[in-house]
């Protein structure tokens, strides 16, 4: 840095006045309601958005080890060589996998069964589960059965009548069972999966001759990387896949429900957290209009020695940027400690673990406090450009007044850009604007009622020497105390709001559920297995309603009208 724009503090000379400016308004205290109102607005953005943020990124890493991958390439057939060749360009990790149904043969039995082959590197993320037993305490494997062996679910053991060791035919290859397994991490539902699964080598899958022309096959191909390399092989892949037959799926779409569901409650916690906003917003307003008054003198004193408007603003621009800094490091850490709080309160209900913070949160929090700042402190800022150097000799000349719709209008502006922001729904942003809009003349009649003299009047007859003063004092500074009430009001309302949308909510979806809805459910019951499961069920106190049988079938018409159109 040039020495000629330093200071000798190492500070740039155009910092040091605005420096040394909010180191005597800081001891003075005449910044201590602006940023404690600032650190409100950050901590709370902040501890929400970091909680938030945390949950869901865990929730998308243990989505990969649901589908065994970062990304999962599936269809009726195998990928072309091409994209192969894109993924080992991008040194992404790769496995492949193939699932079709089959009947499993034992000595005396036979099973239908969802069979899957697998490659040596399968799987990519998340971890097998086997056992040496049916049923049996698992242990954790990363890899699959080797060639000529296959590995059974712990159901599907007893079904075929075999114990682990013994062999089982698939198609016309003969296999030796070594392992039960206990947890599969990419089981999913779907036609491929209604049978008990038998794992395999892939290198097996020819000697079984199954797979024939017309046969139901899904191949799958297993991708896994770092998310810059992931992100380029989407771009490849998604306009390839379009009316392929292919589908491609990554780790956050796979948990879409759960993935949509918390971000609709981080906007309703964002929103509730809009209302410490609003309220840190209004007391940025009244202590930036406060501030500026007391400084009113030291701009008629700096104006009189040659300075220029814009070089107050810029002075005092850099003096609220200062602040800025200070208040939102504060804010940050504080938001940190809360959401940390708010994690080992809830520990016992999140069974995995959270991730370190991501940088989206604390931007977020700066972000709000900048606006917080400058939509509310900015109009009484600008006003310090109209102090006349006349007021260094005449004191009694009136304080400049800002436009009361630009003051305002930047706060709403501030507010409503806030409000889109969090909420991502401009329709949910206007429906809520509207509503404050229209509860504003309401609660501004009940000011003018509360503040009037008459009411004023009625109130100080009956009230205390302390209520006295303290009417006397509202209504000697209407304007401001009618802003609060205005403030408190709009804050009470939207908490009301939450509350009766959260209640709502919880009642909507209550009552879509019929009375004694099923919380389990239970398939692939045996005849012969009937009488015994319903006897455990009845020991347990578990109520149940009537077996019904069920059988697979296609839809080929709907209402008369073939199915495929």
């Amino acid at each position: 840095m040039n020495p000629r724009l330093c200071g000798n503090d190492g500070l740039p000379a155009a910092m040091k006045p605005s420096w040394h400016l909010l180191q005597r308004d800081w001891r003075s205290g005449e910044l201590s309601l602006l940023a404690a109102a600032l650190v409100v607005a950050v901590a709370t953005v902040t501890s929400i958005t970091l909680f938030t943020d945390r949950l869901q990124r865990a929730l998308i890493a243990e989505s990969a080890t649901f589908l065994a991958a970062d990304r999962v390439l599936s269809g009726p057939q195998p990928i072309p060589d091409e994209w192969q060749a894109q993924a080992a360009q991008l040194g992404l990790d790769r496995a492949h996998s193939v699932e079709f149904l089959s009947m499993v043969f034992s000595r005396e039995r036979s099973q239908f069964a969802s069979v899957k082959a697998v490659d040596n590197a399968y799987p990519l993320r998340g971890a097998l589960t086997v056992a040496d037993k049916p049923f049996g305490k698992g242990e954790t494997v990363t890899h699959g059965p080797a060639p000529g062996e296959t590995w059974l679910e712990s159901r599907l053991v007893p079904a075929l009548g075999v114990a682990v060791g013994e062999p089982i035919e698939i198609g016309a290859a003969g296999f030796r069972v070594s392992r039960a397994i206990v947890r599969e991490p990419d089981r999913g539902g779907g036609f491929g999966n209604v049978g008990p699964r038998a794992m395999m080598h892939l290198d097996d899958v020819a000697r079984t001759e199954v797979i024939q022309p017309g046969s139901r096959v899904t191949y799958r191909y297993l991708f896994a990387g770092d998310a810059e390399r992931l992100d380029q092989f989407d771009d490849f892949i998604r306009e390839r896949v379009e009316d392929s037959g292919f589908h491609y799926l990554s780790a956050r779409e796979g948990l879409e429900s759960i993935g949509n569901a918390l971000k609709r409650a981080e906007r309703f916690l964002l929103l509730g957290g809009l209302l410490g906003v609003l309220l840190a917003g209004i007391a940025v307003a009244l202590a930036a209009r406060r501030y500026t008054e007391r400084h009113l003198d030291h701009v008629a004193v700096m104006k009189t020695l040659g300075a220029s408007p814009q070089r107050i603003v810029a002075l005092f621009a850099r003096l609220m940027s200062s602040l800025l800094a200070i208040t939102a490091a504060a804010g940050l850490l504080i938001g940190f400690g809360v959401q940390a709080l708010i994690i080992r309160v809830l520990d016992q209900w999140i069974p995995i673990v959270l991730p370190p913070p991501g940088l989206r949160p604390f931007v977020t929090g700066v972000l709000t406090g900048g606006v917080c700042l400058f939509s509310f402190a900015l109009p009484p800022l600008l006003a310090l450009r109209e102090v006349s150097p006349m007021r260094v000799i005449r004191r009694e000349l009136d304080s400049p007044r800002f436009s009361a719709i630009v003051q305002y209008g930047f706060g709403a502006a501030g507010l409503m850009a806030l409000l889109l922001w969090y909420s991502r729904d401009p329709a949910l942003t206007v429906v809520v604007l509207a509503c404050v809009a229209a509860a504003l003349p309401l609660l501004g009649g009940l000011t003018a009622a509360l503040l009037g003299a008459r009411a004023g009047r009625m109130l100080g007859m009956r009230a205390g020497s302390a209520w006295r003063l303290a009417l006397s004092s509202m209504r000697r500074r209407r304007r401001e105390s009618a802003l609060q009430v205005l403030a408190f009001g709009l804050a009470v309302m939207l908490l009301l709001v939450l509350a009766t949308v959260r209640s709502s909510l919880i009642t909507e979806w209550r009552d879509k559920l019929p009375d004694k809805a099923p919380d389990h459910f239970v398939i692939n019951i045996a005849p012969d297995e009937q009488a015994a499961i319903r006897e455990m069920l009845a020991a347990n106190g578990i109520d149940t309603q009537a077996l019904y049988p069920l059988i697979r079938g296609r839809v080929v018409r709907v209402n008369g009208v073939d199915a495929g159109e």
